[in-house]
């Protein structure tokens, strides 16, 4: 075999001996121990399957064995990819064209579609928060969209990118996307960056069903997300469940439960001195409850 511009052998042969493994451990299934040996030595290279094989034997994803190997360094990609997926729906119009600028930066050399679309997601943010058109907004979104809706099913990224983009489409579209998304996440349950975007999802189907008058269906997915938001120890998250769950109980129950409901949410967030959420809640109670009595 021709040996590649980048050898393996010698990061993994280090990784292996840090660990205490024998070559025969990491070999297993893979190749014999001698066929190993020279591919540690660079004598050798090896395909997909057993160097994926050999990665397993090392109790270690490729992820993170490109990450060493980088020198414990990102990719310029994989940098792109963190910073998009660790940003906040409130982050500030400065990031963002720091961020956005990188992304092209980045395809000024290389030609790939997510990041494009995540260029066009910042898109749609930066116009919203300067423009405040919505509408202007949503065609930088509907670029992105064009291209997932054509997919039959959904993986990771493109899920990471509808989760930035759901709140820039009619009611209608948020409300399939939510329901599909919620759908192909099931076959990452054991992911935890799945169980993360899964979590964020059901926050959003419950606002949309909410929006659309859907109680039932709403009241059902909070119920859910209260247990797995107690288990994962998410207090904000719960906080606003609360809140919702006890505006449910005051549009559709003639007893006095939900406004417990709406106080434990409220002094949760006093407690954890999340103000402005509590501030955001303060006016959706309002929009729900008092402004229609």
């Amino acid at each position: 075999m021709t040996k590649p511009s980048q050898s393996f052998g010698p990061a993994l042969k280090k990784i292996r001996e840090n660990k205490g493994y024998t070559q025969e451990i990491v070999a297993r299934n893979a190749m014999n121990r001698s066929t190993y040996t020279r591919f540690e030595s660079e004598d050798i290279t090896t395909n997909i399957t057993k160097y994926f094989q050999i990665l397993t034997n090392l109790d270690m994803s490729h992820k993170e064995f490109f990450y060493i190997h980088n020198s414990y360094q990102l990719s310029k990609k994989e940098a792109i990819l963190f910073q998009f997926n660790s940003i906040t729906t409130n982050s500030d119009v400065k990031l963002l064209k720091k961020l956005k600028a990188e992304a092209e930066c980045y395809l000024a050399n290389y030609d790939d579609p997510i990041i494009k679309d995540i260029v066009e997601v910042y898109n749609a943010s930066l116009t919203l928060a300067e423009t405040n058109d919505l509408k202007k907004a949503c065609k930088h979104a509907e670029k992105v969209w064009f291209r997932l809706e054509k997919m039959d099913k959904w993986y990771l990224t493109e899920l990471r990118l509808l989760n930035n983009i759901l709140f820039f489409f009619p009611a209608e579209t948020s409300l399939f996307i939510s329901k599909r998304a919620l759908v192909d996440l099931n076959y990452y349950r054991h992911f935890e960056e799945a169980s993360k975007l899964q979590m964020a999802f059901s926050m959003n189907l419950i606002f949309l069903l909410m929006e659309d008058q859907d109680f039932k269906q709403a009241f059902i997915q909070i119920e859910e997300l209260i247990i797995k938001s107690k288990k994962e120890s998410k207090y904000i998250m719960l906080a606003v469940l609360y809140v919702r769950k006890g505006i449910i109980l005051e549009k559709t129950c003639t007893d006095k439960e939900g406004d417990h409901f709406i106080q434990k949410g409220l002094k949760l967030l006093e407690a954890i001195e999340e103000w402005d959420i509590k501030k955001e809640l303060e006016q959706e109670l309002d929009y729900y409850i008092k402004n229609k009595k």
